[in-house]
């Protein structure tokens, strides 16, 4: 799988775990946990907790649970003993298993699916804006001890485009796109700079398929 992160790479995510298995996050929040930024803390923390898990008998079981230990660790450090939370953070995840996609999603971050020069949003905002055009968080990673989150799972067909953003569209923020494409042994040159690897999957991230998928909505 070729990929490439496009914007501060500290909000984006793009791991291969396994041969048939790929990771896909991107995060924003507020505050900072040992100096870090929340974001970047949390899916630091995502990963190398999916790195070491222990593949349970559902793969959406494996991406849920993960992530409420993601938000465990970022409760017991930002909310568990202040009369107001410090930090906290939003995050979309897709986890790639063979042909099939299992999405998480919690707070203002976003997912899309193009396919067929359509767009269908996978996610709903989890905020809402002040009289000063901020943003509210309604949910987020670290603000309770418990994690109302659900992951759902949907079929990868070849040409799809998965976008993952910071913020709704079409606002301009950190992006990740990728192409799934399921054709064997398939190779895609990578834009400069970009993080890449083979596998059976091809994937693209790059800034002109981005402002395409604007394009038709």
């Amino acid at each position: 799988m070729n990929v490439a992160v496009t914007g501060d790479r500290g909000c984006c995510l793009s791991q291969q775990l396994s041969d048939q298995r790929y990771l896909f996050a991107v995060a924003t929040g507020f505050g900072r946990i040992d100096g870090e930024p929340v974001a970047s803390f949390a899916l630091a923390n995502l990963l190398r907790r999916m790195q070491r898990a222990h593949a349970p008998r559902s793969v959406a079981a494996l991406l849920g649970g993960v992530i409420a230990r993601v938000n465990d660790e970022l409760y017991a450090r930002s909310a568990s003993h202040e009369d107001y939370v410090t930090a906290g953070a939003s995050m979309t995840a897709v986890l790639f298993e063979r042909e099939r996609a299992y999405l998480a999603h919690i707070g203002s971050t976003a997912a899309y699916l193009g396919r067929g020069g359509s767009v269908l949003a996978l996610t709903k905002t989890d905020a809402f804006e002040d009289g000063f055009g901020r943003p509210i968080l309604i949910r987020a990673l670290g603000l309770t001890r418990t994690l109302d989150m659900e992951v759902s799972a949907f079929a990868l067909a070849p040409g799809d485009e998965l976008v993952l953003a910071e913020h709704e569209l079409p606002t301009r923020a950190q992006r990740l796109v990728v192409t799934f494409t399921g054709a064997r042994e398939a190779e895609v040159p990578a834009p400069a700079g970009a993080h890449s690897a083979q596998s059976i999957l091809t994937g693209v991230l790059a800034t002109a398929l981005f402002y395409a998928i604007l394009s038709i909505r």
